[in-house]
């Protein structure tokens, strides 16, 4: 309203009358002596260039120079009535315009963008929380199955160290065979006990790395998720194993036994060739097992590999992303120095240096500084206590009054 106001009594008739008279003259007037002075001025820089200057000379120029700043007040003085109305005309038009403009402060669209950036920077802020907490689940659970892919290699491992022992015990009283020790050697094979033990799978211990990322509860706890996930495949595969194996030696000991006994009636040289292709056929038949036996532990080993790489890739890629919020205004997210201390100041003035000002001329670094030699120039001139800056020339700026 009271920009209303001011504006009707601007734009009053007898103001805009005023400005009509006084413009015009106002104008011839300062038009003149704008005039005469460069006349006078122009004729005595002329004498200088073409005499040089000389005690004459100077006074008289400056007799000319005090009439020039009379005649700029004279001149200012005249055009101060036009002017000041034209500033307040300006002024009324320019405080409507701050009024609406977002850009200037305290306006009411500059509050309530401040709002909008107070309320974005809160959305981005939920929005970073969010994906942080995602990201720190999905590493997370990218270590627990990384964990439990280990675990269960591990079991795997000692579970096959296991059954080759059963079957080593097993290999050792076959090799101990004699006419002798026959009947014990037959019933121990035979009453060889070929199933899992029921305390293994309760007590035998990981011995993959723990990480650090995980809590010892959650250890154990992916601990006994995988060994109740093997444990089916571990009681049927035990048996399998070992008990064919057992049946294997059940089969041969009555041939091998017929075989002692003809070694027993043999000369020692038919009993040599006799044991020596016993003991060939022996190690062809363990070789063959033993190659069985490996061929299927690479080949668990190669599917628990890749199972282990699919479920990393599917750690990677397939889990849920965190859906953002349904409404997010459009923001720039800018990067923006927080200045705290005097020392911050000189690190982003050395950062400046560094990358733009080491690359400036003298002219446009005097124009960057402008503000700081006008004080160095201050400082030295100081009638009290001038001050000087060390290793840097001074000069005698001589003007005359």
């Amino acid at each position: 309203m009271a920009d209303n106001a001011q504006a009707l009594t601007i734009f009053e008739p007898r103001n805009v009358q005023t400005l009509a008279e006084l413009a015009p003259q106002s104008y011839r007037d300062n038009q003149l002596s704008h005039t005469r002075c460069l006349e006078v001025g122009s004729a005595l820089l002329l004498k200088v260039r073409k005499e040089g200057m000389s005690d004459a000379l100077d006074m008289e120029i400056a007799k000319f120079i005090e009439k020039a700043k009379i005649t700029v007040k004279k001149m200012n003085g005249k055009r101060t009535p036009v002017t000041q109305l034209f500033d307040q005309i300006r002024k009324v038009y320019t405080s409507m315009e701050n009024d609406v403009d977002p850009a200037k402060a305290d306006s009411i669209p500059n509050q309530l963008q401040a709002y909008r950036n107070a309320y974005a920077k809160k959305k981005h802020e939920e929005e970073e929380r969010r994906r942080r907490e995602e990201a720190m689940r999905q590493a997370k659970e990218n270590v627990k199955n990384r964990y439990r892919s280990e675990v269960e290699d591990d079991y795997v491992k000692q579970f096959n160290a296991l059954v080759n022992k059963s079957i080593n015990e097993l290999t050792d009283m076959d090799k101990l065979l004699t006419l002798d020790n026959y009947e014990i050697i037959y019933d121990g094979v035979k009453e060889y006990i070929c199933e899992l033990p029921e305390t293994w799978c309760q007590t035998v211990i990981s011995g993959a790395y723990r990480p650090a990322e995980l809590t010892p509860e959650e250890c154990r706890a992916i601990q006994a998720n995988v060994m109740a996930g093997l444990v089916n495949r571990f009681k049927e595969q035990f048996p399998f194993e070992v008990q064919s194996t057992r049946d294997d030696i059940l089969d041969r000991l009555p041939s091998k036994k017929k075989e002692l006994e003809r070694i027993a009636k043999s000369s020692a040289e038919e009993a040599a060739k006799i044991k020596a292709a016993m003991e060939a056929k022996e190690r062809e038949e363990a070789a063959r097992k033993e190659a069985e036996r490996k061929e299927r532990e690479k080949t668990e080993a190669t599917a628990a590999q890749l199972a282990a790489q699919k479920q990393e890739m599917d750690g990677l890629f397939g889990m849920p992303v965190a859906a953002p919020a349904s409404y997010q205004p459009k923001t720039q997210v800018k990067k923006k120095v927080v200045v705290e201390t005097a020392e911050d100041i000189m690190k982003v003035v050395a950062f400046w240096w560094s990358q733009v000002g080491c690359t400036l001329t003298m002219e446009e670094l005097c124009k960057e500084f402008k503000k700081q030699i006008t004080y160095a120039n201050t400082a030295a001139n100081s009638k009290d206590a001038p001050m000087f800056i060390s290793d840097v020339n001074y000069v005698d700026d001589v003007k005359a009054k």
